[in-house]
């Protein structure tokens, strides 16, 4: 009860009362003329002790993600244990409908959440924490400081003083993985302190041996008609393989088995009411077909940033090494911020580096170690062009490389480049003046400068009546808004013995009348010549 409630026993030291969320208790006192600030947790009895023992060394098996933020925390903790968390406590402890409660919170507390940390994350009234001495010390909205009876040094105290910048979902088939954008506020813990996390679904123990079981199955597959639709044949091999295993190993389960299938019997005679459920929860059958078509359909570790729009560029320098990412218009901060995928196998990064190569038509080996590909990956866009740099070990230190640069799904307007300072009004102007009276404008510099950008956003100063042509693989990235433009690519790759150079495409444009020539990345002697000989003789 609240200290100043009529029938409360008069406690003078109490300063405040409350509940952060049902069952835990937060208590505010003076001691020694500072502050206390104390948590009641639900108690649990030697019996549930045990158990909650079982529970957290199970479910530390499975390697269990926490939130990132404190923001993070307090969401997981609204939507509570997902149905495979709960059969796994219900599993592993024999406790009464209450002691069950209470096993599950620990359970969410510390697997899902931020352990000791997470009822002052639920607390809406902490508004700053100090870990400057040997107790965590907070500042409430009424009370500061208040010491509390945390270590300074808690688990997990990073993630609670991590600022959230932004948090979406990333669409990849019919799953929304969640990204978090955040920014630690612990000197010393890492050399970036803005850093970008995708959280895709967590792990049972034993999953991730169940899945590499699953790959080998689903890779063996007898394909006896025309696969059409290669993400479905995954999903359906996948889905009944992982059903079968997951009933076996409930089968061993005997008590369980023996009531499902007496319930089973007497439902087929109007005895009794059928199973409401399956014999494993569906959310872990969901999480365990993600990582399938992640790593057969998607692009392993790098699907999810390869389909955000929210990203420019994508690189995974190295084995063991953070996957960096740099945002589009600086959202969260300029220049590379490092994610939490890592590759620890080189044979999936090296797999990984020849699927890409391969979507274009490139194979990479001991002789062509390394490629610079265009790929257009289901799920980013039609009109969206991916550009990888790939490389193997045979010219990579440390294992294989990965570069990869993603075209904006929509252009930039002239108006959108003036309002971030990219470019001065008069410029537009100027460019808008040179396109009407078709002069000659060079865009020079290095790569990812913005000429692509620039590109496309003054290509509609074209007049939609003109014909533009695009000649070479880098002008495929810009976008031309007219029904009357041809667009020219050399191709190398495909046949070798008859190689058509960017010099011969620049030639063969003439015959296409253009109004307008769109002419990339102009870098050998011959492309210059030809170059030259377009502008003299106009």
């Amino acid at each position: 009860m609240p200290p100043d409630a009529a029938n409360a026993w008069y406690a003078p030291d109490v300063h405040s009362q409350y509940e952060p969320t049902p069952g835990v208790v937060v208590t505010i006192t003076r001691d020694r003329g500072a502050f206390r600030y104390r948590v009641r947790e639900p108690v649990l009895t030697a019996a549930e002790t045990d158990a909650d023992d079982r529970v957290h060394a199970y479910f530390e098996r499975g390697h269990p993600t926490q939130p990132r933020t404190r923001e993070g925390a307090r969401e997981r903790y609204a939507r509570g244990l997902d149905d495979k968390h709960r059969r796994a406590v219900a599993r592993l402890a024999d406790a009464t409908p209450a002691g069950e409660r209470r096993l599950q919170y620990y359970a969410l507390r510390d697997v899902r959440c931020l352990g000791a940390l997470t009822p002052l994350a639920l607390d809406d009234n902490v508004e700053v924490a100090d870990a400057d001495g040997d107790r965590l010390v907070v500042h409430t909205t009424e009370y500061a400081p208040a010491r509390t009876d945390i270590a300074a040094d808690a688990d997990a105290l990073d993630r609670f003083l991590s600022e959230r910048l932004d948090t979406y979902t990333v669409p990849f088939r019919e799953f929304d993985v969640p990204v978090v954008v955040y920014r630690e506020h612990v000197l010393g813990t890492d050399a970036f302190d803005v850093q970008y996390a995708v959280r895709e679904p967590d792990l049972l123990p034993g999953d991730r041996e169940l899945l590499t079981d699953c790959k080998t199955h689903v890779w063996d597959a007898r394909v006896g008609d025309l696969v059409t639709d290669h993400a479905a044949f995954v999903a359906e091999r996948a889905d009944r393989y992982l059903a079968r295993r997951l009933t076996a190993r409930n089968a061993g389960r005997w008590l369980d088995t023996l009531q499902h299938r007496a319930r089973d019997a007497l439902a087929a005679y109007d005895l009794a009411l059928p199973p409401v459920d399956r014999r494993f929860a569906d959310d872990r059958l969901d999480d365990l077909r993600y990582y399938v078509l992640r790593d057969f359909v998607g692009h392993g570790e790098l699907t999810v940033p390869i389909r955000d729009d929210h990203l420019e560029d994508v690189e995974a320098n190295r084995v063991g090494e953070r996957v960096k990412v740099v945002p589009r218009h600086s959202l969260w901060k300029d220049g590379r911020i490092p994610t939490n995928l890592i590759f620890d196998d080189e044979r999936s990064f090296v797999d990984l580096v020849t699927q890409l190569a391969a979507e274009d038509g490139v194979e990479l080996n001991a002789s062509n170690p390394s490629a610079k590909v265009n790929i257009r990956p289901e799920g980013v866009g039609d009109d969206v062009t991916v550009r990888c740099a790939v490389a193997l070990p045979a010219i990579s230190a440390d294992g294989p490389h990965v570069s990869i640069r993603k075209q904006a799904p929509d252009a930039l307007t002239p108006t959108d480049l003036v309002r971030t300072d990219s470019i001065s009004p008069a410029m537009v102007a100027l460019l808008w003046m040179a396109y009407e009276h078709h002069g000659v404008v060079v865009f020079s510099g290095p790569t990812g400068v913005g000429k692509t950008t620039l590109m496309n956003a003054h290509a509609p100063f074209i007049p939609h009546r003109d014909r533009p042509v695009s000649i070479d693989e880098g002008s495929r990235e810009v976008s031309l808004p007219h029904e009357t433009g041809v667009s020219l690519t050399t191709r190398d790759h495909e046949n070798p013995h008859k190689r058509v150079t960017m010099a011969d495409l620049m030639t063969e444009s003439n015959y296409l009348n253009p109004d307008v020539e769109i002419i990339a990345e102009i870098n050998t002697p011959e492309s210059f010549e030809t170059f030259a000989d377009v502008l003299n003789t106009g």
